[in-house]
């Protein structure tokens, strides 16, 4: 594990610009903190509904997922859906989105702000070098 690290500081995770060229670093950084660490770049160019389904099968959403920004709010915070102590999502292909994206990104970050609560990190990086959002902090 990396001492040096931003993962480790749960007060600051949160939605963030993947940093170029990190992203190997970051996924073993989060397996040596016991954080699961989940990538979503689904392929093509499906509608926001589609890119949400993928979203919530690769989160591990039930069957019964909206795949809705309200039904994603919903799952991230309901701690009988995601239980695991942290999580890091790396997110790409958001074309699909299109300005849908700064939803996207006030959900995760209400979301990371709730497991924050609990002691909880969820760290959302967007791999979109252009999204007005920012990068990663360093350790």
């Amino acid at each position: 594990m990396n001492p040096q690290t931003p993962l480790q500081d749960i007060a600051r995770a949160g939605p963030y610009r993947l940093p170029p060229g990190q992203e190997t670093g970051l996924l073993a950084s989060a397996a040596g903190l016991g954080l699961q660490h989940l990538i979503y770049r689904p392929e093509g160019s499906p509608d926001t509904r589609a890119w949400l389904t993928g979203l919530g099968q690769t989160l591990g959403f039930p069957a019964h997922f909206g795949a809705n920004f309200d039904a994603l709010y919903d799952c991230l915070t309901d701690p009988d859906i995601l239980s695991q102590p942290g999580l890091l999502l790396v997110l790409g292909n958001l074309t699909p989105l299109g300005e849908a994206v700064d939803i996207l990104i006030a959900i995760f970050q209400a979301a990371s702000d709730e497991w924050r609560d609990q002691e909880r990190p969820l760290w959302v990086l967007f791999d979109a070098p252009d999204l007005d959002l920012d990068p990663l902090p360093k350790a």
